[in-house]
């Protein structure tokens, strides 16, 4: 009987036991309906632009940053505020999704951090910076620092955000 619970247990175990210590979950590649991977006119299909989206070539990279704003397209998601895209080559390598002020007050960045934590184990940090990594995806969740109002000295806002990108995105090619 003993001999029985014993392979029982050791066979439950063995999943776990095969995994190596290090080696985490993959990191998911995806956010708010958006893939890495995706075209330009893959993501206005689904948040559909009501103006042009404005953008920048980022010298670091040459990534071609795209900002969304709610003003800027249809149909944004409650609680999100601003939503930057990355491009290279015609394809998404990365996206921040930056909360508005209410969405911030109920869940901040440790609470979030805390439920991908669940998922893909204690988090690597650096100041207030939590991040997950695997051989292809980056995960980070941290406070934005936006321009706000000045009150009492102070003119930054902080907000909730969430960030994915391609691990080897910010590797230089020169």
């Amino acid at each position: 009987m003993i001999k029985l619970w014993l392979c029982a247990v050791m066979l439950l175990a063995w999943p776990a036991a095969a995994q190596a210590p290090d080696e985490i979950q993959p990191i998911q590649r995806h956010l708010e309906k958006l893939y890495l991977g995706d075209s330009l006119s893959s993501v206005q299909r689904i948040y559909r632009p009501t103006q042009e989206w404005p953008s920048y070539i980022e010298p670091r990279g040459r990534v071609k940053r795209v900002r969304v704003e709610r003003a800027y397209a249809k149909n944004l998601p409650a609680g999100i505020a601003t939503i930057w895209l990355g491009f290279k080559l015609d394809r998404l390598v990365e996206v921040q999704i930056i909360y508005d002020q209410d969405y911030t007050r109920q869940h901040p960045a440790d609470e979030i951090a805390g439920g991908y934590a669940l998922i893909y184990g204690e988090a690597r940090r650096s100041e207030e910076k939590f991040w997950w990594s695997d051989s292809r995806t980056v995960l980070r969740v941290y406070n934005a620092e936006l321009p706000g109002r000045k009150v009492a000295g102070k003119s930054v806002e902080m907000r909730t955000s969430v960030q994915i990108f391609e691990r080897d995105l910010f590797r230089r090619t020169d």
